[in-house]
């Protein structure tokens, strides 16, 4: 399955193992050094695989900011929970490596990423949310208390 594997230094081309016509929860698992948890606030066809205790266990990658998508779905902020997102504002901040596949809302399913969404991911985290984005923010913040 085609894939992208965001680390802390680039966003990468991959091919996860698949079982039964399915993405591989190990191949997921190994390469997120742990249990998977999705995220999928950014992209409307795309999740993000992250590792489940990745704040605890892994170094900050990358500082998620919220974009047009999060806001128009009504994401809450993190900020004042009582009103959306604004697009451009500091949403979270993700630890370990991120991967990228396609999903398919009809069935729930992850899918090889499109040569679009793989190009929306690739500037996503090219342009917008860069490597060392989160050790930025994870400094930022140590810096406010």
């Amino acid at each position: 399955m085609k894939a992208l594997l965001i680390d802390y230094r680039q966003v990468r081309h991959i091919n996860l193992k698949e079982e039964d016509g399915r993405v591989s929860l190990k191949d997921l698992q190994h390469r997120v050094g742990g249990y998977v948890e999705p995220f999928d606030p950014l992209f409307e066809t795309v999740t993000l695989y992250v590792n489940e205790d990745g704040i605890g266990c892994c170094d900050p990658n990358r500082l998620i900011v919220a974009n047009r998508h999060m806001a128009e779905e009504g994401y809450a902020s993190p900020k004042d929970p009582c009103r959306p997102v604004t697009p451009g504002e500091p949403y979270t901040i993700l630890h370990g490596n991120i991967i990228a596949v396609g999903h398919d809302p009809q069935t729930g399913e992850a899918r090889s990423l499109t040569d679009r969404e793989e190009r929306e991911v690739r500037d996503y985290f090219h342009r917008v949310s860069r490597p060392g984005s989160g050790v930025m923010a994870v400094l930022a913040i140590r810096a406010e208390r």
